[in-house]
């Protein structure tokens, strides 16, 4: 919302600090400040998730943490380097129906709490790895009817 030359000052100051700068309306700031919430503080709630699935398998959570940063940066570097979408890996990039069964079928067993937020997760995905152009729209569907079965 700045104006000259506060805005120039702006610029250069997160440049700086190697930020980008984008300039956004009233409007849009709420909308900008959701897509952090989303991109950083979910992020560590899903971290949260994932070593609280490592605990089922008798895995203290600092522990699972330390193991899971390698993979974690590895994901920030190939956003950062491959971008978006063809950074995407995983069974959804794959379209493996396989393993995300074996996947629902797992934590409907060991852990309820967290199989909609895989089923969701994995539904937002879908439309990335049909971008990526590994799997078609025929796949997709499939793997949208496994994610939305309730039997497994």
């Amino acid at each position: 919302e700045a104006e000259e030359p506060l805005l120039t000052t702006l610029k250069e100051m997160a440049s700086a600090l190697d930020g980008t700068c984008v300039r956004l309306s009233a409007d849009d700031k709420v909308l900008y400040h959701a897509a952090a919430v989303i991109a950083c503080n979910y992020f560590v709630t899903l971290v949260k998730q994932s070593t609280d699935l490592w605990e089922t398998f008798k895995v203290p959570s600092q522990q699972a943490t330390k193991a899971l940063l390698p993979l974690l940066r590895g994901t920030l570097n190939n956003i950062d380097n491959v971008g978006l979408p063809n950074c995407l890996t995983g069974p959804i990039a794959r379209g493996d129906l396989g393993t995300i069964r074996k996947h629902l079928a797992a934590l409907k067993r060991a852990a309820p709490q967290v199989l909609s937020i895989y089923r969701e997760l994995g539904l937002q995905t879908i439309p990335i790895a049909l971008a990526k152009g590994r799997i078609d729209e025929e796949r997709a569907n499939e793997l949208r009817a496994l994610l939305k079965e309730e039997n497994l």
